[in-house]
């Protein structure tokens, strides 16, 4: 455990060192000031591919360490297994979407495939991985009992913790910090958002009818209304989260912005 959090980690500084001190476009650079328009354009182009690399080959490090070391807990034998969690859903959509990026960033098919991506990206990724470890470290820190009892400390390794429930946040602000994407269009951002959460809600919900589960002991402490509360509640802290990001992309790569334009 230790040698390969120990790989993994180091892989993530040189990750996070290399983005930052990569020379940037800004018109402050003697450099970059005088370059012309293709120039600059084949500057982000490489950017971006060498962070859909990057990204690739670290989720492809982080799907062999899970088959290295099952870390099968008591819950996951439960019914459903892993698929009722909201971390499990947001670690496969960052895996298949990073994967995605990666192979159609060398097969040169990216920009066809521009506009499902930003939509990907804006609607479902960033304010996922947010919600996700937003929710996750404050109910820890509430209560961990309630989301991740001491018990799987033996079994969930640290390194494999934080992938879950920190990094996914790293990897994507650096994303929005490194690749300009083009915001979903109003009504239709939010209508996508609001289904994706409705889809996992139904979920849960289909989870306890059928097999008599929760996905998180906290909501078997609710009664119903308590439960259609907090749900609601969920449902619109996700959409601020998403409004969040877009507000981010913008302030990066389309100042000087207003909170109007994203209308």
């Amino acid at each position: 455990y230790l040698l390969l959090e120990f790989v993994a980690s180091h892989f993530v500084c040189s990750l996070v060192v290399s983005i930052t001190f990569t020379p940037t476009l800004s018109s402050t650079s003697p450099v970059n000031h005088h370059l012309p328009p293709v120039n600059k354009m084949n500057q982000v182009k490489m950017r971006e591919k060498w962070f859909y690399n990057s990204m690739f080959l670290y989720h492809v490090f982080v799907v062999w360490y899970r088959f290295q070391f099952p870390m099968v807990s008591d819950e996951d034998r439960t019914f459903a297994g892993r698929w009722k969690f909201l971390t499990h859903w947001n670690a496969m959509l960052q895996i298949a979407y990073y994967t995605c990026c990666g192979v159609l960033v060398n097969s040169n098919l990216l920009d066809k495939w521009e506009p499902v991506r930003d939509q990907a990206f804006h609607i479902v990724i960033l304010p996922l991985s947010v919600f996700v470890s937003l929710m996750f470290w404050g109910l820890y820190i509430y209560d961990r009992d309630l989301v991740f009892p001491a018990h799987l400390d033996k079994v969930v390794t640290p390194f494999f913790n934080h992938q879950k429930h920190s990094a996914v946040v790293l990897w994507t602000f650096l994303e929005a910090a490194i690749v300009h994407h083009n915001k979903p269009g109003h009504l239709e951002g939010h209508f996508i958002a609001g289904l994706f959460c409705a889809t996992y809600l139904a979920v849960v919900l289909w989870v306890h009818a059928a097999g008599g589960v929760w996905a998180y002991p906290v909501l078997g402490l609710m009664s119903w209304a308590g439960k259609a509360l907090f749900s609601g509640v969920s449902i619109l802290v996700y959409l601020a989260f998403y409004r969040v990001g877009l507000v981010f992309s913008e302030l990066l790569h389309d100042p000087p912005f207003s909170i109007s334009k994203l209308d």
